[in-house]
């Protein structure tokens, strides 16, 4: 599967993780790509608190905090 990503690097990332997302443009049509995060925490549910960089793969500007299942953070390792 191939991911997308912004080339610019947010300011504040720390450089080890990234957070996997998809846009459906339709039913049959997905998107595929990957945004810049912090890990803040570890849930005692297994959740994550993370800080997200950017809007989708366009641009890095713009930060957001989430809560999120821990399969979709993934190392920024594997993708480089």
């Amino acid at each position: 599967m191939n991911y997308r990503i912004c080339k610019e690097q947010p300011k504040e990332w720390d450089g080890e993780h990234y957070f996997t997302c998809e846009h459906s443009l339709n039913s049959r049509s997905k998107i595929y790509f990957l945004m810049h995060c912090n890990i803040l925490k570890k849930m005692p549910d297994g959740r994550l608190k993370i800080k997200v960089f950017g809007y989708r793969w366009s641009h890095p500007n713009g930060e957001k905090i989430r809560y999120v299942d821990n399969l979709r953070v993934v190392k920024a390792s594997e993708y480089t």
